[in-house]
């Protein structure tokens, strides 16, 4: 690598936000003139292109097609850098010679770019046996994506990467404990403007919320294990994230929490907010003895994968939570709003009672309170709005979509 690129190559790690860094990059690849540095210009231009693009838009689907060529065909050239940097192995590409035509002939050829499987579609490289897949966006692995912690997992270990990538986006996966809880705060997550978290304790929650290293943070998306209203007051009211954007609770929230949510949040540039909402039973009472423990296990392992607030909740519990939205400062800001259904049984019985018997149909949420949330936003900011078709009436669907137009979505 030349020194321009060398240079050019560490303003973009230094500051993976900027693309006019990335842009600058590419032109210099186009001066080299050989054809591998062409398509890795082309990929950086064309994926920085697709980026205020819609799913859906002609250009896109163009654009995005054109990507996926040009990483299927190049991917090991531009991961390989990343692996000498990280002192991981790289990928395997076939020798020429006698040993190597053996090996094909007996079958013991390994598949090229192992140990890395590879998603054109998504652009991204991963390996299982290290913990660890990339997604290339803007034309470098600016995403991080760690489904469970390596035996070496450290807050040096990420500090390295964001010494060998441009660390911009930050997924990690699940959060159970207190020493695993301690890798959501450190120097390493300066520069990262979204993270994720699969699944995230209350523990970590609150060292997340109290880190200084996170005021740069525009997107966070994540799975609260304890999704109650104290954890949701640890993330909406706090001064340190200032410029959050986007909040996406991935996971049901307690009518409690939706409450504190409005009332409580101080986030003035939040322009996305998702959450999930579900009717929870009474909590089972779990006979003792090896059978209860059985099903006290699974019921366990349960909820550490789809995490529910204490019951029983029904519709019109949220009912008031959403009118103390509605009055909240919160929607009129919101170019997007997400309202998910996590009940898997009830959406499809609440649509089949709604088509046995329309004119005693209760919907989930009441036409008045959804009518104040739609009376909230604002209809010259709003981009997108989603919400559970079977958890609404018929009458509110018509006067959704009168209102919104396509920008409503009903799933």
């Amino acid at each position: 690598m030349s020194d321009t690129l060398a240079a050019l190559r560490a303003a973009i790690i230094d500051a993976p936000a900027d693309r006019i860094a990335r842009l600058v990059f590419a032109d210099a690849l186009d001066e080299i003139g050989s054809p591998s540095d062409a398509a890795r210009a082309e990929f950086i231009r064309a994926q920085i292109a697709m980026e205020p693009l819609y799913d859906g838009d002609p250009e896109r689907e163009r654009l995005a097609a054109r990507c996926q060529e040009l990483f299927a065909e190049n991917w090991i050239d531009w991961w390989r850098p990343v692996c000498v940097s990280m002192g991981l192995p790289e990928p395997y590409v076939p020798r020429h010679g006698l040993r190597a035509r053996l090996r094909r002939l007996f079958g013991e050829e390994r598949p090229i770019g192992a140990p890395y499987k590879v998603s054109s579609i998504a652009w991204s490289v991963g390996s299982e046996e290290h913990a660890v897949a990339a997604q290339f966006i803007a034309g470098f692995p600016e995403l991080l994506y760690f489904h469970v912690y390596p035996p070496n997992a450290s807050p040096e270990l990420f500090a390295r990467w964001a010494e060998a990538v441009p660390l911009a986006r930050l997924r990690l996966g699940p959060i159970f404990n207190d020493e695993s809880g301690s890798l959501v705060d450190g120097p390493h997550l300066v520069k990262v403007v979204e993270l994720t978290f699969d699944r995230l304790s209350a523990r970590a929650a609150a060292i997340l919320a109290r880190s200084p290293h996170t005021k740069g943070l525009t997107a966070l998306n994540l799975l609260p294990l304890d999704p109650d209203a104290e954890v949701v007051q640890m993330l909406v009211h706090n001064p340190t994230w200032a410029g959050l954007r986007s909040l996406r609770l991935t996971g049901v929230i307690s009518p409690a929490a939706l409450h504190t949510l409005a009332e409580s949040c101080t986030l003035e540039q939040l322009e996305e907010l998702s959450f999930g909402v579900a009717e929870v039973p009474e909590p089972l009472h779990i006979p003792g003895g090896a059978i209860g423990a059985v099903v006290d296990d699974i019921i366990a392992s349960f909820l550490r994968t789809r995490p529910m607030p204490p019951g029983p909740i029904i519709g019109a519990d949220y009912w008031p939570a959403l009118f103390e939205l509605a009055r909240s400062p919160v929607l009129p800001r919101l170019r997007r709003l997400w309202v998910h259904d996590f009940d898997l049984l009830s959406p499809f019985a609440e649509t089949l009672l709604y088509e046995r018997d329309p004119g005693n149909f209760e919907p989930f949420f009441s036409d008045e309170c959804v009518l104040a949330v739609a009376d909230a936003l604002n209809p010259d900011k709003l981009e997108r709005l989603e919400l559970p078709r079977s958890r609404l009436s018929f009458a509110c669907w018509e006067e959704l979509a009168r209102r919104f137009g396509p920008r409503v979505v009903l799933t």
